[in-house]
């Protein structure tokens, strides 16, 4: 799997660039809130770890509108859920919240936003018919 990691908390971009890796997972980071949809598409990642305060509408809605779409998992500290909250609710797949202490925190919520991705891509299909 391609993973795109756009946080600026270097620790735990580490710490899930080493998870991943370790699991045979290709990973590329990026700080930079103005190149995370352009290399999210170059690249052809099929999820992008994404951090709260990079999510702002334009960066969501700029992923979104890639075609076949990578996975959007969002992380943010817990003593800020309230901006990790809109920006789920704004277009993120699932939500991690931070910190992280196990590698397999980090493994089910990858999980669970690429099956909220494909859950997603049926409804619009299944929309698209009616």
């Amino acid at each position: 799997m391609k993973v795109l990691v756009a946080d600026t908390d270097w620790r735990f971009a580490a710490q899930v660039t080493e998870h991943l890796e370790s699991h045979a997972h290709l990973v590329a980071q990026t700080t930079h809130k103005n190149e995370i949809a352009e290399r999210a598409q170059h690249w052809q990642c099929d999820l992008v770890v994404l951090s709260a305060d990079l999510a702002s509408r334009g960066v969501l809605e700029e992923l979104q509108a890639i075609p076949n779409r990578p996975a959007i998992l969002l992380t943010g500290w817990m003593h800020r859920y309230d901006l990790a909250w809109r920006a789920w609710q704004i277009g993120g797949d699932e939500l991690l919240m931070k910190p992280v202490f196990h590698g397999q925190e980090v493994h089910q919520a990858i999980v669970t936003a690429l099956e909220n991705r494909t859950a997603c891509r049926r409804e619009r299909a299944v929309a698209a018919t009616a």
